[in-house]
């Protein structure tokens, strides 16, 4: 019988903290090893090298120029979406997997938080979130700057792109990948764009990380499921086919 480690207990001080960031939701992946806040190894993984297959390797490469162990990794974080169906069910198994061999924490991290950190970060006091939910349709979130902390300003949602254009509260900066789905439908409006990389901002993962850590919270890697507010395409497209066929049979 297969013997799981206990989860560790919370490191006593954050700036020896040993973690390990995993962000498949977007176009590319993120892989990334933080010790304390810093940043001391990562690697950017393309379309097409984001596959569990791939995630192993690019760990075991990061660990290796590091020179440290898996099994002394305190956590081991990932973004849970919303974002691509598949991409996030490669980070978030990966997650679970090296969790409940080498026993370190398991952090769940929603992507739009991690978003909306690094626009707190630069300055911003009010931002929303959005990303493409497809068909006509997007995930929309606010977060405010609380005293320095990032708290959420409404509950994620799904939306059509038309609702969002008619209800949103102008008062929030936009930013997110789904900017460009939305840009012609605010033009000459007095809406504020926050212009972003395609990639995840790798050192305000690693602050909600720590600061996720160091609350002594931590996710069941058994029940920790993606954040993602409708089905996969194939989902759909299968569930279609079947109302189809009971439409004909009728």
């Amino acid at each position: 019988m297969e013997i799981i480690p206990e989860i560790k207990a919370m490191p006593s001080l954050a700036s020896e903290s040993k973690v390990l960031l995993l962000e498949t939701s977007g176009a590319s992946g993120i892989v990334a090893l933080g010790f304390g806040s810093t940043i001391v190894s990562h690697r950017i993984l393309e379309i097409a090298k984001r596959h569990v297959s791939d995630m192993a390797p690019a760990i075991a490469d990061l660990l290796k120029q590091c020179g440290w162990d898996v099994k002394n990794l305190d956590a081991i974080a990932t973004g849970i979406g919303p974002g691509s169906y598949t991409g996030l069910r490669i980070g978030l198994m990966s997650a679970r997997t090296l969790a409940m061999m080498t026993g370190a924490r398991l952090l769940g991290i929603p992507t739009f938080e991690i978003l909306a950190q690094h626009c707190l970060e630069a300055g911003h006091t009010k931002i929303e979130i959005i990303a493409d939910a497809q068909q006509d349709k997007i995930y929309a979130q606010g977060f405010e700057n609380n005293n320095g902390h990032l708290i959420s300003a409404g509950e994620l949602k799904i939306v059509s792109t038309a609702e969002w254009v008619a209800n949103r509260d102008i008062s929030f900066a936009i930013a997110g990948p789904g900017i460009d789905k939305i840009r012609s439908l605010i033009s000459g409006r007095q809406d504020k764009i926050v212009e972003q990389s395609g990639n995840i901002n790798k050192e305000s993962f690693l602050a909600l990380a720590l600061k996720k850590l160091m609350s002594n919270d931590s996710d069941d890697p058994l029940n920790l499921q993606p954040l993602y507010l409708r089905r996969s395409s194939a989902e759909e497209q299968w569930d279609k086919r079947l109302e189809d066929k009971a439409n004909r049979e009728r």
